[in-house]
């Protein structure tokens, strides 16, 4: 009897160490508009990826979510989007109200500590030269150097003494650093895509930026920014190899830098298969196999979701092999069911 009932004490504990739970109030609840948590499986927003939460009549809420691990949600009400940080055995108590200028704030919790910080170095804070991409992407690559990467990576640094100063564990200081980090690339890269006429020169600046670059993330899992960052460092490599073969004048029988395969292999790859199977090859080259794991995940799933059958295949074919036991391959297979061969 005695085991039996460690045994069963053993599995609740289990259960509720992988939960984390979330409460609160909303001020002035107008009685119908939807709350959600949105918790991305990699990165990047998919409504599939929602879960509902369901409010009372006075605005308060309570929910009990699954989280084997440390996880970024994001919480959504009236289209406006709270960024927190879920934590297997913690709870959260916030109080929403969207006719304040902020209209959110951390009430309480076990998972109070790591939130505060999280909110107080705001992650995902619009940088300075997107609020005005035209008055940057104009300078000269000395003067981009001087008033956009110097002073906004000064600003990243700050965050990052802030992050490090508080009383938080060590844990959760390297994987808010690492959100930190990446999302400052991140944001560079977006004034890339905005470039325009000066889109070469802002391909430099993004290449020489990455140059200073770690691709292995802070801690396992990392957060959504850090796996968006991840992406982006793969633009780079492929980009960074391109520049190289024009400049070098590599001939299509020779290799490809960095890729292991000669460049007319590169470009027939890429003329079969397209820009997301040239990113598969890239993370398997360039990412730890933890992150190519999930975020190869992503490319094959949606893959499967664009109906293009040949590269679809060819994904499947290439993660499987690669991950014969990982743990989206159940995923893969209900989804490639309906792929013809």
């Amino acid at each position: 009897m005695k085991k039996i009932f460690f045994l069963l004490l053993y599995i609740y504990s289990t259960s509720v160490s992988a939960q984390f739970k979330l409460s609160g109030t909303i001020k002035n609840y107008n009685g119908s508009s939807e709350l959600k948590i949105n918790i991305p499986l990699v990165y990047g927003f998919d409504d599939a990826n929602s879960i509902k939460i369901p409010v009372a009549k006075n605005g308060t809420f309570a929910i009990t979510l699954p989280a084997k691990t440390t996880r970024f949600g994001d919480l959504v009400f009236e289209q406006n989007f709270h960024l927190i940080l879920l934590k297997p055995g913690k709870n959260l108590k916030v109080e929403l109200n969207n006719q304040q200028p902020k209209g959110f704030k951390l009430a309480g919790g076990t998972a109070l500590p790591e939130n505060l910080v999280l909110q107080k170095i705001n992650v995902e804070e619009y940088p300075f030269f997107l609020q005005n991409d035209g008055a940057y992407t104009s300078l000269s690559s000395a003067d981009l150097n001087n008033k956009l990467v110097k002073p906004y990576f000064a600003m990243r640094d700050r965050k990052i003494a802030a992050v490090n100063q508080s009383a938080i564990n060590p844990k959760d200081k390297k994987l808010i650093i690492g959100e930190i980090k990446a999302a400052a690339y991140n944001n560079l890269y977006e004034l890339v895509l905005l470039g325009g006429d000066t889109h070469e020169k802002m391909v430099n600046l993004m290449i020489s930026a990455l140059d200073q670059a770690d691709p292995k993330p802070e801690v396992f899992p990392p957060g959504p920014q850090y796996y968006l960052f991840a992406n982006n460092y793969l633009w780079y490599k492929q980009t960074k190899s391109a520049i190289k073969v024009k400049a070098q004048n590599i001939k299509s029988n020779q290799p490809m830098p960095d890729y292991g395969i000669t460049v007319a292999e590169f470009n027939a790859f890429n003329n079969k298969y397209g820009q997301v199977y040239i990113r598969w090859l890239s993370a398997t080259r360039f990412l730890p196999n933890p992150v190519i794991e999930q975020l190869g995940y992503l490319l094959v799933s949606n893959a499967i979701k664009s109906g293009n059958k040949d590269l679809a295949n060819e994904l499947v074919k290439d993660y499987k092999r690669k991950f014969p036991h990982g743990q989206f391959i159940a995923g893969i297979n209900r989804q490639a069911a309906g792929l013809k061969h």
